[in-house]
């Protein structure tokens, strides 16, 4: 009975508990409470957690083995001895704060929050096996022109001759045109890779975009007044914005040579199962 508990479960992860109970009652006639059931999947090490989308076509036949190309020439890359910069942006908003808090029990955790999610500002970095190459911070859209303008920058601040660069990226519409830089004279011999689509656990940037977002939730939990109380002579949008970058220049130290290496070095635990054309999870 138990391992038709469990096989409930796995066929449908988001079944409540009395979905459960009233599925066994209908197809076995055996009536568990919604109490027992929790019992017996807590047993098999069941619990609930954030449910993390995956798209239907994330692990279709034809990503894994663009994944398998995509590691095969990382590797080789990384054997040749060149240096590969992991690029990406995210973004950044009034929005951004801790998920959960404390509370008495049987009452709700309510926190006080702005009436708006206010401009996005983006984020848009590069780093590699040895620390944050280059990054900026930016105002308003980040379209293709944008993207190829800030990769030339980044590229001007890498300390290796072009030849010895291979830049990863995915496959976001501001990076349409990046593989048109390989043709300029001044970054001659640099090499773009991209990821296949739905991979982002193959880039090590988005672990360090968490742990840059995780040190501003914290200054902006505890700096919610200076939010809240404009500066003379500006707007309330432009003190907000200029909160923002506060936040975000006081964060990014937080993305050390340390953490960027570990960040590589995490992602080659998916090597293999990507080789071996396995499925790839998110959020791992």
């Amino acid at each position: 009975m138990i391992d038709t508990l469990v096989g409930y479960v796995e066929a449908s992860p988001q079944l409540t508990l009395k979905e459960i109970a009233n599925k066994l009652r209908e197809e076995t006639g055996v009536q568990l409470s919604t109490n027992t059931v929790h019992k017996h999947l807590s047993g098999r090490m069941y619990t609930v957690k954030k449910v993390l989308p995956e798209p239907v076509t994330m692990n279709s036949a034809t990503n894994k083995d663009r994944r398998a190309t995509f590691v095969r020439k990382v590797m080789e890359a990384t054997g040749a001895g060149k240096t590969i910069l992991y690029m990406d942006e995210t973004n950044v908003n009034l929005f951004l704060r801790r998920s959960e808090g404390r509370s008495r029990r049987g009452q709700r955790c309510c926190v006080k929050v702005a009436t708006g999610k206010g401009d996005n500002i983006h984020v848009i970095g590069a780093i590699s096996q040895t620390g944050m190459v280059y990054w900026e911070r930016r105002r308003g859209s980040f379209r293709k022109e944008d993207c190829c303008e800030w990769l030339r920058r980044a590229l001007r601040h890498c300390p290796e001759p072009m030849e010895n660069v291979v830049v990863v990226c995915d496959n976001a519409p501001a990076h349409t045109d990046l593989e048109a830089i390989q043709a300029e004279p001044e970054f001659e011999g640099v090499q773009i890779l991209r990821t296949a689509p739905y991979s982002a656990p193959l880039n090590p940037i988005e672990e360090c975009w968490s742990a840059m977002k995780a040190a501003m939730k914290n200054s902006m939990t505890a700096s919610f007044q200076e939010m809240m109380t404009p500066e003379t002579g500006i707007s309330q949008t432009e003190h907000r914005l200029r909160y923002l970058e506060r936040n975000i220049d006081a964060a990014m130290p937080r993305i050390t040579p340390i953490m960027c290496m570990h960040a590589c070095n995490h992602v080659q635990k998916h090597f293999a199962g990507c080789l071996a054309l396995m499925d790839l999870a998110m959020g791992v």
